[in-house]
């Protein structure tokens, strides 16, 4: 694993095939990095990246957002894959703040693949995720899970749109709240005039833990070419009883069967995060929170 420190990047040496200048940091051609890429973004002293990976690179990168300030911040993020990179990108996102903003946008070319993993544990953000399909043949899968609890509020909305055919696009968002905690989650799928043989499919998904928590998903589909596959599917409740009823019977406490279920669905991501350090570090500000 190497780990990239952007707050403080001219006293470090970079890995090989990553250079860094002007907030552009670049992931060389044909380059494959068998150790994972860790970004941190700490203190604010950089709240503007543009990532971009060139043509036939293979990488996996977390990029971690760590923020204890309470005051206003918005982050804005690009990144480009370019023809037939392959990426893993997971975004930890850890902000403070009592008025957040992140805007992350992406264009992947032909032939691109990307998986993003979001983990999204803040305390009042508004994010917003264009994740643009530009290149014949790209393929994007999306996977976030937003944990808000006591006084904490968070907006997700995520677009996936289609500008090239042949290309296909899948999200599974997952949203968590408890005590008085608020999430929305908007998951935007769009496939644009004439791109034909594109997909995309999502799933959201929000669970409560008590009365006063609050989730709002909304599936949304906007297709304007007959040849395609598309599909949405949301649910929000409670926790099935049943399975609260088998781990309580098991002796296990109401609030301690809600925390193995919650953190089952956690798991996908905890187990994305090589750096032990961070993996420890979100587990814990989820259990807390929940």
């Amino acid at each position: 694993m190497s780990i990239i420190n952007l707050t403080n990047v001219a006293n470090q040496a970079l890995p090989s095939g990553v250079t860094f200048s002007d907030n552009t940091l670049k992931l060389l051609k044909k380059s494959v990095f068998k150790d994972t890429l860790t970004i941190k973004l700490n203190h604010r002293e950089l709240t503007t990246l543009n990532i971009v990976v060139e043509p036939s690179v293979e990488a996996k990168l977390i990029l971690e957002l760590n923020d204890t300030d309470s005051s206003d911040v918005t982050y804005d993020i690009d990144m480009k894959l370019m023809e037939n990179s392959q990426v893993k990108f997971l975004l930890i996102s850890e902000v403070q703040s009592n008025n957040a903003k992140l805007n992350f946008k992406s264009s992947s070319l032909a032939d691109s693949n990307m998986e993003f993993i979001g983990g999204f544990v803040n305390n009042v953000m508004d994010a917003k995720l264009f994740l643009d399909l530009d290149g014949k043949g790209a393929n994007l899968r999306v996977r976030t899970i937003t944990v808000s609890s006591t006084d904490h509020s968070q907006k997700l909305d995520i677009h996936m749109t289609h500008y090239a055919p042949f290309s296909s696009a899948e999200m599974t968002n997952v949203g968590i709240a408890g005590q008085n905690g608020i999430i929305k989650i908007n998951g935007v799928g769009q496939i644009e005039q004439g791109m034909n043989g594109s997909s995309a499919f999502q799933t959201l998904k929000g669970i409560i833990t008590n009365d006063k928590a609050q989730i709002d998903v909304n599936p949304i589909l906007i297709i304007d070419e007959h040849d395609v596959k598309a599909g949405h599917a949301a649910t929000v409740g409670k926790m099935e009883d049943e399975v609260i009823f088998y781990l309580r019977s098991r002796g296990i406490t109401l609030e301690d069967a809600q925390r193995l279920i919650i953190n089952g669905y956690l798991q996908p991501i905890i187990d994305e995060i090589d750096d032990e350090l961070i993996k420890e570090n979100v587990a814990k500000i989820v259990n807390e929170r929940i």
